[in-house]
């Protein structure tokens, strides 16, 4: 029994063991957790107080989320487990982003300080849309960051229609905006006007502009006033427009007329036609064509006429060839066949224009949209009826493809016809509707302005060359309209001249303008677009590759100024302009022929060492060896304009370079102190030519006058008599360039009375303080020239103004600016 209970006492004991080592089953606890929280609290940088409304986004993003801060500052969320980036956003702070890693079961505290960008923060609202005479309420919001006291609000409107303000010191303001009226006239203020009669071209940015109305409202606290803007947009009926006579149906039409005291405009329709004029006695009446024909508006106080064509929308392409390239009606090419008219299709369908929309949607990562149709498509507009690609598009069902597919062309040409008729940037995108009266009136359908391209390219911030273009000297539509008319200024100075004097140039003739001359200064164009682009050829892409196209490239043909520039490119167009454009000027050839100065864009002489006195000539800079040189520095590395370009990209077109560009060949050198040395250089050479002159003042000169002067309220540009002047009365002298001729501005201690003959006229007076004079008619005896063409101070003054009129200070070509201005000094001595 004993052995038995022992036995027994060491198997319950075994089991306890083995229980104890197995553990019993105990109650089921909570479930695993896959997710974990993060909180914390946002504060200011200014005074520490907790930020409210502060976003919180995650990255990667968690769907079905959102974060964001109470009233004190706090935020929670639970999440997945992960490693997140956290980014704390909030207008008028700095963005913060943090790290976290967020663990199953666990809360992260990431408390976070974000840096005010103002002491105060104001949001003057949301954005807001309305219509002409509409009312809006505009409300404001001030978050005192720094802890001050709000004390008062001032509402101002800064850009738009005029509109009245109600409660202008209140937080809340009720706008009314202008009237129909108010907003055509502010449309008119957002255009170039010229002063002649015509058809107003709109520019994508003009309209835009003209839509928006900009309020501010200046928020005063006890530590400073604070600012925000908002915009209040209204949808206007006017559309972008190229400016010509031939324009499409039941879309408005703005007129503009030339400056006179009173307008009486009067339409006469084509019949069937209700058309009527909005504001007949106003300068910019506008009028709805709704039937096709021909619609005759005149001007009866000037009796100036002007005669509008509307039609239809038709587009020419039919398929594509083995090479992609867009094939076209060949009903067009019965006529322009280079016989009966010139045959621009060829080159239209070789360039970017003819398969931009193509391109577009074949393009897997593009970011084409219905937003970039208006441009390259025939005749989109939602708002008018006059079969243009937005009707083809309806009829047919083509919508816009999600992705772009390579053979996203070719199913449109097959599957939608009339659509596929109507894309890409056609002969209609320029010249207008072809179902109209003006085909056959060339002068309605064709024009030289940069209206025309910037009906287009003038979106900034992604296409706005046209405006680009504005800003440059390219578009001095005064110096045209003073110059253009002139066979010999017109070759450079109209756009209409220019492409007269072409032909003739590559034909061996650089003179004046043989063709005739059509043009006046109420039609003249500057410098536009097609004066360097051919717009039927114009190359593929401006961007990179750039195949963009120009009229002259490489070689020059023999230029005005006596020499022909070799392998430059691009650059050639421009250099065929700007060079001295006065004959070729060296002491191979003697003495000069006369006083002229050289031409004042001389950027082209110097670049290529052409064209100087005292030196030997033919001294290529570096420069002129870059590839298409000019282009190259000028438009290429130069960044356009920041407020007219998308990311500083693109070509520019304000064709201003930047002396930043030369580290990008020349390390830290910045063309700084070579543009201070030839600035030096320049002045000691003006100081050494006004000695020389006044050494060769006896007691007395004679002096004819050229100065612009008006007298009795009427402007005159004529030389005086000649007057004679004591040299003791002359208080300094200095090199001036009057009317292209070399010549001195003189100085006076006591004014000099001169008088003047026009024709016609009596002679009147003037006492002047200063005088122009041109080198020749600085006299000894009203007859004798002082300075003789055989005096080195007239070779000193034709390389002075050579290297005044390049502009560049040296950069164009540093060693023979240099040594042109040195030896010039150096031969008055």
């Amino acid at each position: 029994m004993k052995e038995t209970r022992v036995v027994l006492l060491v198997g319950l004991v075994a089991v306890l063991v083995l229980a104890l080592l197995i553990g019993c089953k105990g109650p089921i606890g909570p479930a695993g957790t896959s997710e974990g929280t993060i909180s914390g609290t946002v504060t200011d940088s200014v005074a520490g107080n907790p930020v409210s409304d502060v976003a919180v986004a995650t990255e990667p993003a968690i769907e079905g989320i959102s974060i964001k801060t109470d009233a004190n500052g706090k935020y929670a969320a639970t999440i997945p487990i992960g490693v997140y980036t956290l980014t704390f956003n909030k207008d008028g702070f700095d963005p913060v982003t943090q790290s976290v890693g967020v663990i199953a079961g666990r809360t992260v505290t990431k408390d976070v300080v974000l840096k005010a960008k103002t002491a105060v923060a104001v949001n003057a609202g949301k954005d807001q849309s309305s219509s002409p005479g509409g009312t809006v309420s505009l409300k404001a919001t001030a978050d005192p960051i720094d802890g001050s006291q709000v004390t008062g609000y001032k509402w101002t409107q800064t850009t738009g229609a005029p509109a009245k303000i109600d409660n202008v010191d209140s937080d809340t303001a009720k706008i009314t905006l202008g009237d129909a009226v108010a907003y055509k006239n502010h449309l008119f203020s957002t255009v170039r006007l010229l002063d002649r009669f015509t058809v107003q071209a709109i520019n994508p940015l003009s309209l835009e502009e003209a839509e928006i109305a900009t309020f501010k409202v200046a928020v005063t606290t006890t530590s400073g006033t604070y600012n925000d803007t908002v915009n209040v947009t209204v949808k206007l009926p006017y559309v972008i427009n190229t400016g010509i006579q031939n324009v499409p149906t039941n879309t408005v039409v703005l007129l503009h007329g030339k400056k006179q005291d009173a307008y009486d405009w009067a339409l006469t329709p084509p019949q069937g036609s209700k058309a009527t004029l909005d504001i007949p006695l106003d300068q910019n009446p506008a009028f709805t064509p709704e039937v096709a024909g021909e619609y005759t508006l005149t001007e009866r106080k000037s009796g100036a006429v002007l005669k509008v064509y509307a039609g239809t929308w038709v587009g020419v392409v039919t398929g594509q060839d083995a090479k992609g390239q867009p094939t076209f009606d060949t009903h067009c090419t019965v006529c322009h066949n280079d016989s009966t008219a010139p045959n621009k299709f060829a080159a239209w369908a070789a360039s970017g224009h003819a398969e931009i929309l193509a391109q577009n949607i074949n393009n897997p990562e593009g970011h084409w949209t219905i937003n970039c149709v208006s441009c390259h498509s025939v005749g989109y507009d939602p708002d008018a009826n006059n079969n243009g690609f937005d009707e083809a598009m309806a009829k047919e069902g083509w919508k816009v493809p999600e992705h772009g597919a390579v053979d996203n062309w070719t199913k449109m040409l097959a599957d939608y016809p009339v659509t596929a008729r109507l894309a890409n940037v056609q002969c209609e995108s320029c010249h207008g509707p072809q179902q109209s009266t003006a085909h056959t009136q060339g002068s309605s359908r064709i024009s030289l302005s940069s209206d025309v391209c910037g009906s287009c390219h003038g979106e900034p911030e992604r296409h706005g060359r046209f405006q680009q273009w504005e800003e440059s000297n390219h578009a001095d539509y005064t110096l045209a309209a003073e110059r253009g008319s002139n066979a010999s200024c017109g070759r450079c100075h109209a756009g209409q001249g220019f492409l007269a004097w072409l032909p003739q140039l590559q034909a061996g003739d650089p003179g004046s303008i043989k063709a005739q001359i059509t043009w006046t200064a109420q039609t003249v164009e500057p410098v536009t677009c097609v004066v360097c682009h051919d717009p039927h050829a114009q190359g593929k892409t401006s961007g990179e590759p750039n195949t963009a196209t120009v009229r002259i490239e490489d070689n020059t043909p023999m230029l005005p100024s006596g020499f022909a520039a070799t392998d430059v490119g691009r650059g050639a167009m421009c250099i065929t302009c700007h060079n001295t454009r006065n004959g070729a000027h060296n002491d191979a050839l003697g003495n000069p022929p006369n006083y002229s100065a050289p031409h004042t864009p001389a950027q082209g002489d110097v670049l290529m060492g052409q064209n100087a006195y005292f030196v030997d000539v033919g001294q290529r800079g570096a420069h002129s060896f870059i590839n298409d040189t000019c282009a190259t520095c000028h438009m290429e590395i130069t960044p356009p304009p920041k407020e007219l370009s998308y990311q500083l990209t693109g070509t520019n077109h304000s064709f201003a370079a930047s002396t930043k560009i030369c580290s990008s060949c020349h390390g830290a050198f910045d063309g700084g102190t070579l543009q201070q040395s030839v600035e030096a250089e320049l002045h000691e050479l003006e100081k050494k030519m006004a000695d020389y002159l006044l050494n060769k003042v006896s007691a007395q000169i004679h002096l004819r006058d050229y100065t612009p002067h008006t007298y009795a309220g009427k402007s005159y540009d004529l030389k005086s008599a000649d007057a004679t002047v004591d040299k003791t009365n002359i208080a300094s002298v200095e090199p001036l360039e009057p009317h292209g001729q070399q010549g001195f501005l003189f100085k006076f201690k006591s004014p000099v009375t001169f008088s003047y003959s026009p024709t016609g006229e009596a002679a009147h007076t003037m006492s002047l303080p200063e005088a122009e004079v041109q080198l020749g008619d600085i006299t000894t005896d009203g007859t004798k020239a002082l300075i003789p063409l055989d005096d080195p101070l007239v070779k000193a003054g034709w390389n002075y103004f050579l290297i005044e009129g390049d502009g560049s200070e040296g950069i164009h070509n540093p060693s023979f600016t240099l040594e042109v201005l040195k030896a010039t000094i150096n031969a008055l001595k």
